[in-house]
């Protein structure tokens, strides 16, 4: 097997494990169950993975690396500058906004379930934790310097972000009746703001440009083309409007666009909510 063949088959095996694992939990996961899902011997699972302790933190890394790509390729696609608005994307990027986002999320909750009982699990969500917070800090040592932020410890606000939004994505991914991801996006902007000394709101996309396209996002909903049609940030007749930092464009939380977002959330979790 050359080497290109083995990272392949790695991947499929790590993409396996993410979906079994979101889907079933950790406990419910055989390293058959990932072998068969990945269509390769259990064998293969056992040399790229000691253990299924070091499966689980692997396949957390290597969903957070996509996450991290998509983050890094709207980025550059968007082309927005600023701290503020640095910040506001990096709190869209923690919150679960797509079914890849929510099985993250379901992955993240079973590091954390586990980690006070495995020093080598809480090693890794020691290290996941400080790769997650990096570009909070780095966002608002910026704000500092272009005068925007004021009073505040990057690495502190960091922190502190890394507990209030996971915290969010726990409750929204448990189906919480009390929120909603508009809510919870303006809520999390309202706290950060005051964290890091900002005057006035957090200058967010409107969630159009956030939300997937439809059917890219929640490709697995068997409703999937009944869902709202929203478009990415560079969508057709949607780049004009990536950095209008209007209220009311943003403010997509009421009326319709809370609605909206319903809808989507519905039609992105509901293939989970059959097992």
């Amino acid at each position: 097997m050359d080497r290109h063949e083995q990272v392949d088959r790695r991947g499929r095996v790590l993409d396996a494990a993410v979906e079994l694992i979101a889907r079933d939990g950790f406990d419910g996961v055989r390293i058959a169950d990932v072998a068969r899902q990945a269509g390769v011997s259990t064998a293969l699972v056992h040399y790229h993975f000691a253990n299924r302790a070091q499966l689980l933190t692997e396949a957390l890394t290597h969903s957070l690396s996509r996450a991290e790509q998509r983050l890094a390729r709207s980025a550059g696609e968007v082309g927005r500058a600023g701290a503020d608005r640095r910040l506001a994307d990096l709190i869209d990027f923690a919150l679960p906004f797509t079914d890849d986002d929510v099985r993250e999320a379901r992955l993240w909750a079973e590091l954390e379930s586990r980690a006070a009982g495995s020093p080598e699990l809480a090693e890794a969500l020691a290290r996941l934790n400080r790769r997650t917070e990096q570009p909070v800090a780095e966002a608002v040592a910026a704000g500092l310097a272009e005068g925007i932020f004021h009073d505040c410890v990057p690495a502190e606000v960091a922190t502190a972000a890394q507990a209030l939004l996971a915290g969010l994505s726990v409750r929204l991914t448990a189906h919480d009746p009390g929120l909603d991801l508009a809510g919870v996006r303006e809520l999390a902007g309202r706290q950060l703001s005051r964290l890091v000394g900002y005057a006035g709101v957090l200058p967010f996309r409107p969630l159009s440009a956030v939300l997937p396209e439809s059917g890219s996002g929640a490709a697995t909903a068997p409703d999937a083309a009944t869902a709202p049609d929203v478009v990415t940030a560079t969508g057709t007749g949607t780049s004009t409007h990536a950095d209008t930092d209007s209220v009311a464009e943003r403010g997509e939380s009421a009326g319709a666009g809370r609605a909206a977002v319903g809808r989507r959330r519905r039609a992105a979790r509901r293939p989970a909510a059959g097992h």
